[in-house]
């Protein structure tokens, strides 16, 4: 009997025949194929300006920047998410402040935001828990009195839509990521999708050190002629990664219809079951189906007899602020307290089967 992985990446055979001809191509950095890959993302997810780099990480850390955050600033955010949401506050300089969570979706509540608002806050950086959209429109109207900059991390919310549109196109600023288990891997990567051309050029300026490569202008010394103005980093994305993402692109809509299937199936047949609570789900919005987190009763019973019947299940991200690198556990959270008691995710990719997700379901059905 085969194990049952919580994640397995996925890359397509086209992508291995075009990483092949960047390859032989002699020219593996950031060259036609990045800017190929950008503009056709930014074609998915409904922006004018996207902006790929190396990591959904580097994302978030230039995001915080283009929002304008500084040493000695707040921004409200999650802490149930990855560390990455957080490093990239910190990075800044800045500090983290963590607003409860909806117990039934796991995202930031928006209610709760305006409880921290401080006159040090300066942004509001909200994750799309397993893929289902924040309600963005509660989000941007707190955004909006306080004249705060939303930014949302859609690192798990690739192809999810929310009031009709597709998620990259509702924020100010939206991040992605392409890493290995993502549902469009590059192999590790990422992209910022801004608002504005002024933001777009900085963006593609602070990936790379700060310089702008399509205004350098040619020297006879071999060297272009360019002008740092601001400090940026070594962010950008390779031709080969870019690679890797071109040719999943195209199995994009199976990827993502194929979750939708499997999501389907554990929903139908989860419902009933003692013991578990389902996760809410709201006509308005998509979700991208990145995880299927579902509350349960005895969570340590439920994941020992998973493991017993050779099924992965994991909470995938316990609440950050239990670290002391970012302040130490909150004791003013309620839901996320309640939220971390009780949620788990089941196994969700397209290279599962239908006799797969059955057995699951079965042994989910069985108790525990």
């Amino acid at each position: 009997m085969n194990k049952i992985e919580m994640f397995k990446p996925y890359v397509n055979e086209r992508a291995i025949e075009l990483v092949t001809q960047v390859l032989r191509s002699g020219y593996i950095g950031e060259g036609p194929r990045v800017k190929e890959f950008e503009q056709k993302m930014g074609l998915r997810v409904g922006s004018s300006f996207p902006v790929v780099v190396n990591s959904g990480t580097s994302a978030l850390h230039l995001s915080v920047q283009l929002a304008g955050v500084k040493p000695g600033d707040e921004v409200i955010t999650t802490a149930q998410t990855m560390l990455a949401t957080t490093t990239a506050i910190l990075m800044a300089g800045a500090t983290p402040v963590y607003a409860d969570v909806e117990y039934t979706t796991g995202n930031l509540s928006a209610e709760d935001i305006s409880r921290h608002v401080t006159a040090k806050t300066r942004a509001i950086l909200a994750v799309d828990w397993a893929g289902y959209p924040c309600d963005w429109d509660a989000i941007l109207a707190v955004a909006r009195k306080h004249n705060l900059i939303a930014i949302e991390d859609a690192a798990h919310a690739l192809g999810a839509t929310y009031k009709g549109r597709p998620v990259g196109s509702v924020a100010p600023i939206t991040c992605f990521s392409f890493q290995a288990i993502k549902h469009l891997t590059t192999g590790d990567g990422g992209m910022i999708c801004v608002s504005s051309a002024e933001d777009y050029e900085r963006a593609a300026q602070l990936r790379w050190f700060g310089i702008d490569r399509y205004k350098r202008k040619p020297s006879v010394l071999g060297e272009p002629e360019w002008n740092v103005t601001e400090l940026g980093y070594k962010y950008h994305m390779n031709d080969i990664a870019a690679a890797v993402g071109l040719g999943n692109l195209g199995d994009l809509d199976w990827i993502l219809q194929r979750r939708h299937e499997i999501v389907a199936a554990y929903r139908a047949e989860l419902e009933s079951v003692p013991g578990v609570q389902l996760f809410e789900r709201q006509q308005d919005r998509q979700s991208a189906d990145w995880l299927f987190s579902i509350h349960v009763e005895r969570r340590e019973a439920f994941c020992q007899m998973m493991a017993a019947k050779d099924i992965m299940a994991s909470v995938v991200h316990l609440r950050i602020d239990r670290n002391d690198l970012c302040g130490g556990k909150r004791d003013d959270l309620p839901e996320l307290a309640r939220f971390t008691g009780t949620h788990v995710s089941l196994p969700l990719h397209p290279n599962l089967s239908d006799g797969d997700v059955r057995r699951v379901i079965e042994s989910i059905r069985g108790g525990w």
